[in-house]
């Protein structure tokens, strides 16, 4: 067969030559294509999301102060959020758990132009810091974020020092403080009222404002003939008031046995010596931060004999943490084993048992007797009829509720001043001031939202009373 003129062979009789082939999709369509597309995801997932999704605020919102949002613009410019989250999942097993997950998140938390964009974080290689606000007071704040290392030496965070201002960390702190809504703002005022009882009490003057706590000395107390208790109470009535009753004369579970005490002293080392110092003295790196500053474990007769020093006072602390001072909850994150294999190992420390290579071993151990005073105290004071954990209906009150959180040893008939014989310690007192301190955050933060022309809920909202989530 013959073929055509351009090489390629003669079409037969009625047949059509098949067309040139060329691309239908060019560079440039695909890539109007893929654009389109993008945007179109965007604008259905992201812009008419923030558009037209406005649901109202939660009962439990509350604006942030203008320092809480500078504060607020510090953490996003940073980037905390890429490793901490800023909200509660649903989904988390633990909520409602003491710490961590006090309570789920509901849209309505994130109401108003300071909340947006929202800081919801991308993982949490830290902690969620949804419902930070009050589990920590201001002196443990400023510490760890001048070096994290101070106060959990096992932490990855890098330090904050090179980032920010004195002014600066007071404004971070402010939005750590202030992000988590109205229950959040009354664990604040908890602690801050906590705060000032321990001061008063211990005779301790406020912690140092910003960074200047790294370059001052460890706050000093008044000499103790200006902090004698009235006549008839013990010194410790204040730091008893903040230990569960049960826990006063409990004895350690675990038997003193060498293995105990090399355990409790390997987490002793990881975790407590940026606070208590690696001597036991209470002169880690971050003391001189906070006031009162860290326990000092090396007294013989604070181990054997103190009013506060029993192993189920020290059990206590470590668990739930002690408000007003910069002692932390551990009870998320050891043992309740660990934990009490701990307070074996503090009772060796005043025999030198942390020094390098040593061995603690049981003779080392320190046995605690609870003195005259303290058992007189328990018989006279310890009594069922007045202790508000048998009362047949609970308070409702949320504030009377925290004072509770935050003094469990006090009873409803308990009435007592404080060593500096001025200042009156109480439940009904506890309430009374925390309810003056959270009203007082909350009205400044609502008076700096209306100042800077903040979209605001209707002002019955501010009326609705904060919960406390997380304390079943």
């Amino acid at each position: 067969m013959s073929s055509g003129p351009d090489g390629r062979p003669p079409i037969p009789r009625g047949w059509v030559r098949h067309p040139r082939e060329r691309m239908l999709i060019t560079p440039l369509m695909a890539g109007i294509g893929g654009m389109l597309a993008f945007f179109t995801v965007v604008f259905i997932v992201v812009w008419l999301p923030i558009h037209t999704f406005d649901p109202p605020a939660s009962a439990d919102w509350a604006p942030l102060s203008k320092q809480a949002l500078q504060g607020r613009n510090l953490f996003a410019s940073n980037g905390c959020y890429v490793c901490h989250s800023g909200y509660s999942r649903p989904q988390d097993v633990r909520a409602a758990l003491y710490f961590l997950y006090p309570k789920v998140s509901q849209p309505g938390d994130f109401y108003g132009n300071d909340q947006s964009p929202n800081i919801l974080g991308t993982e949490r290689t830290g902690p969620d810091l949804s419902q930070e606000s009050g589990w920590h007071p201001d002196d443990w704040q400023r510490a760890h974020f001048y070096d994290p290392r101070f106060v959990d030496p096992m932490s990855l965070m890098p330090d904050m020092k090179s980032l920010f201002s004195n002014a600066q960390v007071d404004d971070l702190v402010s939005f750590v403080e202030q992000r988590s809504g109205k229950s959040g703002l009354l664990r604040y005022a908890g602690q801050l009222y906590a705060k000032h009882v321990a001061t008063a009490n211990q005779g301790f003057p406020q912690p140092y404002t910003g960074f200047t706590g790294a370059h001052k000395p460890i706050v000093g107390a008044k000499p103790d003939k200006a902090l004698t208790p009235p006549k008839g109470q013990i010194p410790e009535v204040a730091n008893l008031a903040q230990i569960d009753r049960s826990y006063w004369l409990s004895a350690d579970p675990l038997p003193v046995t060498e293995a105990n005490l090399l355990r409790g002293k390997e987490v002793f080392l990881q975790r407590c010596v940026g606070c208590h110092g690696l001597n036991g003295d209470g002169k880690g790196p971050a003391a001189t931060f906070m006031s009162p500053p860290p326990a000092d474990f090396t007294s013989a007769d604070d181990a054997c004999c103190g009013g506060d020093t029993g192993p189920g006072d020290f059990y206590y602390r470590i668990l739930h943490g002690w408000p007003g001072t910069a002692m932390e909850n551990f009870g998320e994150r050891l043992s309740v084993d660990d934990i009490w294999r701990v307070v074996l190992f503090v009772k060796t420390i005043p025999n030198h048992t942390l020094r390098p290579n040593v061995v603690p071993e049981p003779s080392d151990y320190i046995t605690w007797q609870p003195s005259k005073d303290l058992l007189t105290w328990v018989k006279t004071r310890q009594k069922i009829a007045d202790n508000a954990s048998f009362q047949k209906k609970p308070p409702t009150d949320p504030f009377m509720q925290e004072a509770m959180r935050m003094f469990p040893g006090l009873s409803a008939a308990d009435h007592f001043k404080l060593n500096d014989r001025k200042t009156p310690l109480s439940l009904q007192d506890a309430a009374a001031g925390i309810k003056t301190i959270y009203e007082d955050l909350l009205n400044r933060a609502w008076a700096d939202a209306k100042a800077r022309g903040e979209k605001l809920p209707p002002v019955s909202q501010r009326s609705i009373p904060p919960t406390v989530p997380g304390q079943e």
